[in-house]
């Protein structure tokens, strides 16, 4: 919440959704990205979604692909909070590892996911895993490799979905 916007952007002259398509959609693709430098045809071979918010049907057939170019793997972002601080920071490592792993076994789509939570299991915050993960990734030069998802009950505004896009989900 920290980050809130405290004030209101206009454009000058305005956008115009119709018109002006390919500046306002929100359409995104996910799967590992080729090198832009030289591209091959199987640069294009990525996942095109209309918005960057999915519904449970829609990440559950991202879970079952037929295609054999598009690996998925979930990776469960809780921690034990009885362990307190020292308990979420081994946490995360091991997430991060697991992440490295995935992607050394050719995952394609890592889907971080807070499900399990429990009365000994806790969510890691998703803006903290998300961000730790991806930055991890890109310190091993392995992040173009994997589209990252974040599966969470803890997004529920349309600012928190925004922080995640831009953290890297």
């Amino acid at each position: 919440d920290y980050f809130k916007q405290l004030f209101a952007q206009v454009t000058n002259p305005p956008l115009d959704a119709i018109r002006e398509e390919l500046v306002t959609s929100m359409g995104s693709t996910i799967g590992p990205e080729r090198n832009l430098l030289r591209p091959e045809p199987e640069s294009c071979h990525q996942i095109k979604i209309p918005y960057p918010i999915l519904d449970n049907d829609e990440l559950a057939k991202l879970r079952h692909l037929a295609d054999l170019a598009f690996r998925t793997v979930t990776l469960p972002m809780l921690y034990s909070p009885s362990e307190g601080g020292a308990g979420l920071e081994r946490a995360m490592d091991a997430l991060c590892r697991r992440a490295s792993e995935a992607v050394a076994e050719g995952c394609t789509i890592l889907i971080l996911s807070d499900r399990g939570v429990d009365r000994t299991h806790a969510p890691i915050p998703s803006l903290l895993a998300t961000a730790g993960v991806h930055h991890h990734l890109v310190r091993e030069g392995t992040r173009t490799k994997c589209g990252l998802l974040v599966e969470s009950g803890e997004a529920r505004e349309v600012h928190h979905m925004a922080l995640l896009v831009g953290y890297g989900a």
